[in-house]
């Protein structure tokens, strides 16, 4: 829960920033001149009343604890600004797997700066969709967090340019004395899932004493993982048309002769073209369904199989994460301090198994390969012992007993050395920052085509259900793969401020600042995938390295006592791309004791990133609305509705970066004492976004895209003078338009003391997204708030308008009990508003009428301090098991959105924990 403490009489002392009013911030406060200055996320000026004009939402150690959350990682992704493009760990099939990212305002998780103590650290050694560059949440160790700052009015000319949707500002602890662990362990109502950490912090030194403090913490969790399949009705199957939606279920063999993979293996002759023919097996006659698999058509006697089976919604992960931090006074004016931080995460991950054929992009040879029809196909010859047909055939075939498997161990490490101070009235800061992010991926069951193609040649690798290759054979045509992803960044800043002069409504304050930052990136790509010779997977590489310059100024002038202004400017220059200058500004206005305005305009820059213009290029799959050219002529469902293609960014030298201008607007209210409101309208408008390629903006308009190229498979036999089906969009990243973002966060506190009977809190958080509109290279505006869309981006989310968090909560001595509530509004199923609907049966009927329905779930949290020393906690995660609504079209899971609505497969879980101190 996020309550406020220490208010005041005055609407000064509501504002910390704008949207947590009032909260103590990680200070002791006293009385009258000396009372003691801070400095709040969104200034680098401290002030008295640790008060700032931005937008800022602050969770204490106390909230986190509270919303019963395990990670900062499901903490930070829970807030109601985080919207589509947010990473979640459970999407282990991405780019990015088991690493987690937070996307406020649905801008992406690249737009979203993450800072650790006000610092940039190195982000995550893959990016998401190979593309966006985003720290790894998991990374930052819970139990050193001290709050957690979220600044909301976007393109901070304090913390970075490039910060276009905010910042998200997670403070660690500075000092600790004393000795405590502390261990948890949860499991979910259905038994599975057990998740057990244990933790311990250990300090000694007062600095006013002492002068001296020095810390650590550590955190080690272990994860379990949960089964999809071990979940009810629609989220434990593919097939969801009991409830409504599709059947997803592979092997389909359609009308048109499209051979789908199954466990029997398939074979097509060549010459002449001939009908796909099973090979000898058993197959359940429910899985030879008529109407069945992902395009509703297995007219061929396909055997069907459920590739939910070979999902999970909580990846098997173990993580190590330590930090030290010690702190040495200088003198009577100054500090030394440095930290250490060292992360080790393991994850195991595993998805459906791998098919024989695909389609994909030779990047060395500047050509498409596509081994399932065409010149390149892939050929069984006559004479192989598993070739029926008698002559040289097409195969198909999953191997029911190899999922494709991926393990992926990440080392983060940082170290930091500064001094702190004071000097001829001036309060400073400087720091020597080393950051690197480690991530080294392993990955089996893949095939490899040209191995594939001679071990069926010579018939060594053999096909067919109740096949056994041996080892030696596997070893050749499903060799291990493995690569590393890592980051490096490596920055000096020093930064001071002081007050100048007094105006009318208070002392002139002033802040200075330089950075100079080095930042290095190797993103290699799988082995064999640049010449497209891995069955089923991605291509995706990154390298280049840049400096970057900056400094910025800024003043904060209380130009009277009801009226605030601040102003900051920040000039960064890249080695690669040169300046950019950007200012904000920002007013305070209190015309009475209970109400208060404020505002705030800003500018961003964000410069390409590696991977947007460097030696690169991303291989990948996603999903378009349906094939206009097609559909127009057959009306088959396979044509008309959502189906899966190939998407193909190259790097582009010429790139230019992305602006932003930013706007936010509030009000704050205390209408009587303890009861407090605010409203903050906001509003982001990004030019030349930077885009990978886009295959349903460039399917609906070619014309459009002049640089972009459409690749099709042959022609299918039931309409053999008809183009054949989308293959794949091949095009270079490009500044396409423009994005345009806006709405409403609403905060509204109260607190009631009871006297003997405790102390009764509430407050509702609401963040609703009026428009999210973007404007396409070729002029096209698609509007996708309250939709499925972007359906491009990150495991294809969605947007919901309106995000809601109520808290409630008890206190009584040593006992505490909080609840909290959370919403999600529904979306429709389409790509934008006023779009087609992505899911329809094989009539053109939408699927559940073409929305995703809402979410609500309530956590349960207590705590009872049974002495001084112990402390015992329990909580409840989604209390009344609400199960996720049904989403056919997503691609982050079946059947249901872990973007939105990952606690509702886990289920019911339940969590119980113990601290003791020392």
């Amino acid at each position: 829960m996020m309550v406020e403490t220490g208010l005041s009489r005055s609407i000064r002392l509501m504002f910390i920033g704008g949207m947590v009013l009032g909260m103590q911030m990680a200070t002791a406060q006293t009385t009258g001149e000396n009372m003691q200055r801070v400095e709040v996320t969104g200034s680098s000026i401290k002030r008295a009343e640790a008060e700032t004009i931005s937008v800022i939402q602050t969770l204490s150690r106390k909230d986190i604890e509270q919303t019963g959350k395990s990670s900062i990682a499901d903490v930070v992704r829970s807030i109601s600004a985080d919207n589509n493009g947010s990473v979640s760990g459970s999407f282990t099939s991405g780019f990015a797997g088991s690493a987690s990212g937070v996307s406020l305002r649905g801008l992406s998780v690249s737009s979203t700066l993450v800072l650790i103590n006000g610092r940039r650290t190195a982000p995550y050694g893959f990016g998401d969709d190979g593309q966006r560059s985003f720290v790894d949440l998991n990374s930052i160790p819970l139990d050193a967090v001290d709050r957690i700052d979220i600044l909301k009015d976007g393109a901070s000319a304090i913390y970075g340019s490039d910060a276009i949707a905010g910042v998200v500002n997670i403070i660690l602890r500075q000092n600790y004395v004393g000795k405590t662990i502390s261990a948890n362990v949860g499991q979910s109502g259905h038994g599975d899932g057990t998740i057990t950490s244990v933790s311990g912090a250990f300090g000694v030194g007062d600095m006013d004493t002492d002068k001296f403090n020095i810390f650590a913490t550590i955190d080690a969790k272990k994860s379990n993982q949960i089964r999809q399949s071990d979940r009810d009705k629609w989220i434990g199957q593919a097939d969801a048309r009991p409830w409504g939606g599709r059947d997803q279920r592979a092997g389909a063999t359609t009308s048109g002769n499209g051979g789908g993979s199954s466990f029997l293996g398939t074979l097509r002759r060549i010459t002449p073209l001939g009908n796909v023919t099973n090979l000898p097996g058993k197959c359940d006659p429910i899985n030879q369904d008529p109407t069945g698999g992902t395009a509703g058509d297995n007219k061929g006697g396909g055997c069907l199989w459920d590739p939910v089976q070979f999902s999970t919604i909580q990846p098997k992960t173990e993580n190590v994460n330590l930090f030290l931090r010690g702190t040495l006074a200088l003198g009577a004016d100054a500090q030394g301090y440095t930290e250490v931080g060292v992360f080790k995460s393991k994850a195991d991950t595993y998805t459906t198994p791998s098919g024989l054929t695909g389609a994909g992009f030779d990047l060395i040879n500047a050509r498409v390969n596509n081994t399932n029809t065409g010149p390149d196909q892939l050929v069984m010859p006559a004479n192989h012992p598993d070739n029926i047909l008698g002559a040289a055939a097409r195969p198909r075939w999953v191997d029911a007993s190899r999922p494709r498997v991926s393990n992926l161990e990440t080392t983060v490490t940082r170290v930091l050395a500064g001094v702190k101070g004071t000097f001829s009235g001036w309060d400073y800061d400087t720091g020597l920052l080393y950051a690197e992010s480690k991530t080294d991926r392993t990955q089996n069951g893949y095939y490899r085509t040209s191995a594939l193609r001679t071990a069926l040649n010579n018939g060594t690798f053999r096909i067919g259900q109740g096949v056994i290759n041996s080892p030696e054979v596997l070893a050749l045509v499903s060799p291990t793969l493995k690569n590393s992803g890592v980051t490096k960044s490596t920055s000096l800043d020093f930064k001071a401020s002081r007050e100048l002069v007094q105006l009318p409504g208070g002392m002139l304050g002033i802040a200075v600042g330089a950075e100079y930052r080095k930042e290095e990136t190797d993103s290699q790509a799988t082995p064999y995938t640049d010449i497209n010779d891995i069955v089923g997977l991605g291509y995706s590489a990154a390298q280049g390295s840049r400096n970057v310059k900056a400094l910025y100024a800024e003043l904060a002038a209380p130009v009277l006592k009801s009226l605030e202004l601040q102003l900051a400017l920040r000039t960064d220059e890249y080695s690669d791309y040169g300046r950019s200058t950007t200012p904000k500004i920002g007013f305070k206005f209190t015309p009475a004791s209970v109400v208060a305005f404020r505002g705030t305009y800003a500018e961003g820059f964000r410069a390409p990133s590696a991977a947007e213009n460097g030696n690169s290029a991303v291989a990948a799959f996603t999903n378009i609305a349906n094939d206009p050219v097609r559909c127009a002529v057959t009306h088959l469902q396979a044509d008309c509705s959502s189906q899966q293609v190939g998407a193909i960014t190259i790097g582009n030298k010429n790139i230019q970066p992305e602006k932003s201008k930013s706007y936010s607007l509030g009000l704050v209210l205390e209408p009587i004492k303890n009861i407090n409101l605010s409203v903050d309208l906001w509003q982001i408008v990004r030019n030349g976004e930077i885009n990978g390629a886009d295959p349903g903006a460039v399917v609906a308009n070619p014309a459009g895209y002049p640089e972009a190229v459409i690749v099709r498979g042959e022609p299918t036999s039931n309409f053999p003078n008809l183009v054949g089906p989308i293959l794949m969009v091949k095009a270079p990243y490009v500044n396409a338009g423009k994005t345009k973002t806006s709405g409403v966060d609403l905060d509204l506190r109260g607190k009631y003391n009871m006297g003997e009977y405790g102390r009764l809190t509430s407050g509702v958080t609401v963040t609703y997204m009026k428009e999210f509109t973007r404007t396409n290279a070729d002029g096209t505006v698609l509007e996708f708030a309250g939709t499925h869309g972007d359906t491009n981006l990150s495991g294809n989310g969605g947007t919901p308008k309106t995000k809601v968090r109520l808290t409630a909560g008890w206190d009584q001595g040593p006992f505490n009990v909080t609840a909290n509530v959370n919403y999600v509004s529904s979306i429709s199923d389409t790509n934008q508003v006023g779009g087609e609907c992505l899911d329809t049966d094989a009539n053109g009927v939408p699927y559940k009428n073409c929305r995703i329905a809402s979410f609500t779930t309530t956590d349960l949290f207590a705590r009872w301090n049974v002495t001084k020393q112990w402390e015992l906690t329990a909580s409840i995660s989604n209390l009344f098991d609400k199960m996720a609504p049904l989403d056919v079209q997503t691609y982050g899971r079946i059947n249901y959105n872990p973007s939105l609505h990952q606690s509702g497969a886990v289920g019911r879980y339940f969590t119980l924990g113990g601290r003791y101190t020392f």
